[in-house]
């Protein structure tokens, strides 16, 4: 049996002026020789949290400042076994949080290296469920629009009311 290696990463987002939310994609060469979009991830290094381990890959692979960050909800874990790549065989998990970018959109800076070729994109989710490869990562970024849409929703009733009593 091989280790598997334990990474996280983001499903980082934030609301466009049309309401919806926006997610970003960075475009990488896969370990399988394939260019890929995916969410920034990374390996969890010893003495780090899940938590404190994708909101520094998010720095690391997008320069978004952890204070930027707004750690909302843990959407789950990707598990990809038996898996033959150029570099061996590979068993990683990834577990991944939803976090809202409290930034600019376009102060997200990318450089070349790990795989990553510098290219990113703030994606509608009809895009990211068209982008992404992997359908158990989709699902989590589905399941983080929902609950995005709830929580607007909420927001919104909240407001609302506010405004009634005000």
């Amino acid at each position: 049996m091989w280790e598997i290696v334990q990474s996280a990463g983001g499903i980082i987002y934030y609301i466009h002026p049309d309401g919806e939310p926006r997610y970003l994609l960075i475009k990488r060469h896969a370990l399988s020789g394939k260019i890929e979009w995916v969410a920034p991830k990374g390996k969890i290094q010893r003495g780090e949290t899940d938590k404190e381990a994708a909101v520094r890959e998010a720095w690391e692979e997008a320069w978004i400042p952890k204070e930027k960050l707004l750690v909302k909800h843990l959407l789950g874990t990707t598990s990809l076994r038996s898996s033959e790549t150029k570099k061996g065989h590979l068993d990683k998990d990834v577990t991944y949080f939803l976090m809202k970018y409290t930034g600019a959109p376009d102060s997200v800076s990318l450089i070349e290296g790990e795989g990553y070729i510098g290219i990113y994109k703030w994606a509608t989710i009809t895009e990211v469920l068209s982008l992404m490869y992997y359908q158990d990562i989709r699902e989590l970024v589905r399941k983080g629009h929902f609950l995005i849409k709830e929580w607007e929703k909420n927001q919104n009733v909240k407001e609302d009311f506010l405004k009634k009593l005000g």
